[in-house]
């Protein structure tokens, strides 16, 4: 369900990945389920429910509409007089019995009932001829996807009589139904209806204005031949399409009629307007528009063998649409009294999104840290180098035995399992040694990025408990530790350290012990500690090892902080394959990352962000990143179909290939990807596929399933689900829940990502469910508006973002000129102005020469709030 445009209207919609393809038009199909068999139980449901067949058919249209849109916010809304509201019809019934008499209650409600069903549910259910509903001659009812008469909080539906008459009153207005086989006007002032003439039209006025939708003080009329409404209002004439229809109502003060086109041009006070719907054009039945079309072509015939669908969707869509019902009817059928709140899918697509889409690989990984695989690969080639940092080279001999000297004097200070240290280091020679050196003392290890300000720092390190903190003197004056809390300076213990022995301590590392803790930011503007265990990093990082450090002998480079796990297999990925780690310099200007990249490639591997990768297809000659690594991965941030098409361009025939990895700090690193052939056709790369050891759903809230097609939140569980948040279980019981999917006690990670499931398995990213924002009261996702951007020929690049006071937000574009031209603040305006409603134009367009990115690859906000 969609917030409509009339005030108490609610407006079902199917999934947009339903739609069929621009362009295609593809002419409507039929699809037909058999309910005859089913007739004992669905009688007896119909029976218990002091109802008929029709309703008990209604309420399963009314469940698989829900399952189509419940898993998306915006669809579980509608607008009445007193604002926006979640409707509960659809989501609140528990049982089948439930369901079929709420909608008993709400196609039919008693007038002046103290219990009555609320406005918007009665125009979730009402079946009425604007709608797109009849009943006909042949005992059958048919209702289409809006299947709801425009009814004013307060009204109620009068039943019809022997002439297919509809009377209805309320202090709001009043609402038509269409008797068996008979039709429906508006409603005049004393509540009746008249017939619709010959030509199609109908003509009728209500003291509550209920019939036409009028402009502010005009009036207005239906007209059946081109399916439009006209109407006068202060600022003159409007012009509104049916729904479905090739236009929508232009802006106040201005209206015209549609052209052949199906489009709708109006004057404004801003200039001309010209829109045009995308769902084709047409009226209501009846209205001598192109019905087929309306609400993406849909039509539900019911009678008492059969439901028949009609409709003109993207191929596999009515299908699906078709044994969804069949699956509802069926459970309905069985028990009165079952679950109405679950998911009715075909079995088929049960398993493919619970399933064979959903899950990874299962692998037999061992019970091997990631600390005790190195050591063995240090055995196996003690002379290779292990590390290259600053025109030095380490073994992997010497590599191990710095580690244990350290964790020798770590343990010395009291490290233990599921303990934490603090490693407050730049990409030094000390920082391998030192990460490697808490593992083998046996505790976990807390990053502390010496570029993060003094407080933030001071404030993990009280948080996390850290009783020991490995660092260097140039770095204590920002940590300045509480009483308690020991500091090894590398530095100034160089000597007494190197002067322990070199042999590893007798110890036994726990695979559910902590391996580290990484601090991310809080919605509450506090950090929260991500607890991660060595069994879910040692699952990612064999995998990483088979995927990435096999595709070359040279090994990765590290330039992203400690603190970003996006970094771990840089890290240590090499160090499991006998290859070496690249630590370039600390601090790092982003100008010159291009530059340090070329001097020691070939590489095995790169991972970067999205942004660094931007970065490079320009700072990089085509030869450079033709050779540059056996294979580049952006992740971290959302990446997109244009860039990939960009580097692989760049890169050319046999040159660096580029892969997708997606996944929270929360499930340890990365919980998905795939190497990228070509570019897809969505506008954000997919997900990828899962790792092995772990699983990927889309599911509601319920967390129950969500058709292909349908957008849900990404759910994650297996290997690599992070124990939690330190010292928040409130927090940890909110994001981490119960797997009801996997075994007893495993637990599934709530992302907060938006996906759905399209028809070859592959799963598209929406973005992000709490970062939508609201301008003006209405929801704005900012990936639209770049998109849109991004469309228009001199554009380069554009970032959205929200700017100001929650009160009064607005939305500033950040643009890269194409082709060095400058930009056309108007020209852009009024782009978008032709696809996209006026909240949703950015208030600021600012011109920039490259997108700001803070040290993690990110898109730097605060440089570009600092613009306006």
């Amino acid at each position: 369900m969609t917030p409509a445009g009339a005030s108490g209207a609610t407006v079902f919609a199917l999934p947009t990945a339903w739609r069929p393809a621009p362009g295609s038009d593809p002419a409507p199909e039929t699809a037909v389920v058999e309910h005859a068999d089913l007739a004992d139980g669905l009688g007896a449901l119909a029976g218990i429910c002091g109802t008929d067949l029709p309703t008990v058919l209604l309420a399963a249209h009314i469940k698989v509409l829900g399952m189509l849109g419940e898993a998306d916010e915006r669809c579980a809304e509608v607008a009445d007089g007193a604002g926006v509201r979640h409707v509960t019809v659809v989501r609140a019934a528990a049982t089948w019995q439930e369901l079929v008499l709420r909608v008993a209650k709400a196609e039919r409600p008693p007038a002046g009932s103290a219990d009555e069903v609320t406005h918007g549910e009665r125009a979730l259910f009402t079946a009425g001829a604007e709608a797109g509903g009849e009943r006909d001659g042949s005992d059958g009812w048919s209702g289409g996807v809006g299947s709801g008469a425009r009814l004013a909080r307060g009204g109620s539906v009068g039943r019809p009589g022997s002439d297919g008459r509809v009377e209805g009153s309320g202090s709001g207005g009043s609402g038509a139904r269409l008797a068996r086989g008979g039709s429906a006007g508006r409603p005049g002032s004393d509540g009746s209806v008249e017939r619709p003439g010959s030509d199609g039209r109908v003509e009728g006025s209500g003291s509550g204005g209920s019939g036409a939708r009028l402009a502010r003080g005009g009036s207005g009329e239906r007209s059946g031949s081109g399916g439009s409404v006209e109407g006068s209002g202060n600022g003159g004439n409007v012009e509104r399409l049916a729904r479905g229809g090739g236009g929508e109502r232009p802006a106040r003060g201005g209206g015209g009629r549609p052209g052949s086109d199906g489009s709708v041009e109006g004057s404004a006070s801003g200039g001309s307007v010209e829109r045009r719907m995308r769902d084709g054009s047409g009226g209501p039945p009846g209205s001598g528009g192109d019905d087929q079309r309306s609400g993406y072509g849909l039509r539900v015939h019911a009678d008492e063998r059969r439901l028949t669908f009609t409709a003109a969707l993207a191929p596999p869509y009515l299908a699906r649409l078709a044994s969804m019902h069949r699956e509802v009817l069926r459970a309905m059928a069985a028990d009165p009294g079952g679950d109405a709140l679950a998911a009715r899918l075909d079995p088929d697509e049960r398993r493919a999104v619970l399933g064979d889409w959903s899950t990874g690989p299962r692998l037999d990984r061992g019970a091997g840290t990631v600390v005790e695989r190195i050591e063995a690969q240090a055995a196996t080639t003690p002379d290779a180098t292990a590390v290259k940092v600053a025109g030095t080279a380490t073994t992997y001999r010497e590599l191990d035995e710095r580690a244990n000297r350290i964790a020798r004097r770590l343990a010395g200070l009291g490290a233990r399992p599921d303990a934490l240290v603090g490693v407050c280091l730049r990409r030094t020679a000390d920082l391998l040694p030192a990460l490697l050196g808490v593992w083998k003392s046996g505790a976990g290890y807390l990053p502390l990025d010496p570029a993060l300000p003094a407080e933030r720092l001071r404030h993990m390190i009280d948080a996390a408990g850290c009783e020991l903190v490995l660092t260097e003197s140039a770095h204590l004056p920002a940590l300045e530790p509480q009483a308690g809390c020991d500091v090894v300076l590398l530095d100034r213990e160089r000597e007494s350290i190197e002067a322990l022995p070199a042999t590893p301590l007798d110890r036994t590392t726990d695979p559910r012990s902590l391996a580290y803790v990484i601090y991310t930011s809080g919605s509450t503007g506090n950090p929260k500690g991500v607890m991660v265990e060595h069994a879910g990093l040692a699952n990612y990082l064999l995998w990483t090892a088979e995927t990435y450090a096999a595709r070359g002998t040279g090994g990765s480079p590290v330039f992203s902080s400690i603190s970003f796990d996006l970094g771990m297999p840089s890290l240590f990925a090499p160090l499991l394959t006998g290859q070496p780690v690249h630590l370039l310099p600390d601090p790092l200007d982003t100008a010159d990352l291009g530059d340090e990249l070329a001097a020691g490639a070939p590489y095995s591997f790169i991972k970067m962000t999205p942004g660094h990768l931007d970065l490079l297809s320009y700072d990089l000659t085509p030869d450079e990143i033709h050779s540059l690594a056996g294979l580049v991965i952006a992740a971290g941030d959302a990446f997109t179909s244009e860039l990939a098409r960009r580097w692989l361009e760049f890169a050319g025939p046999g040159g660096t290939p580029v892969a997708t990895e997606y996944g929270p700090t929360e499930i340890t690193v990365g919980n998905s990807g795939e190497t990228l052939t070509e570019p897809p056709a969505t506008e954000l790369i997919p997900l990828g596929a899962p790792i092995p050891n772990t699983t990927m759903y889309v599911l509601t809230d319920r967390l129950e399933p969500v058709p292909v097609g349908v957008p849900g939140e990404v759910y994650i569980g297996g290997t690599g689900v992070a124990r939690g948040y330190l010292d928040r279980p409130g927090l940890t019981a909110e994001r981490f829940l119960p797997d009801p999917y996997g075994a007893p006690g495993s637990c599934l990670y709530r992302t907060g990502d938006r996906a759905r499931w399209r028809a070859d398995g592959s799963l598209e990213f929406l973005g992000r469910v709490d970062h939508q924002v609201k301008i003006r009261g209405f929801r704005v996702e900012l990936g639209e508006i770049q998109a849109r951007l991004r469309e228009h020929a001199d554009v380069a690049e554009a970032v959205v973002i929200a700017v100001g006071p929650v009160r009064s937000r607005s939305l500033a574009a950040y643009v890269i000129p194409a082709g060095g031209t400058p930009m056309d603040a108007t020209g852009l305006r009024d782009h978008l102005a032709a696809v996209l409603p006026a909240y949703m134009l950015p208030a600021h367009f600012v011109a920039i020469d490259q997108v700001p990115l803070t040290t993690n690859g990110k898109v730097d906000t605060r440089v570009l709030q600092s613009l306006l």
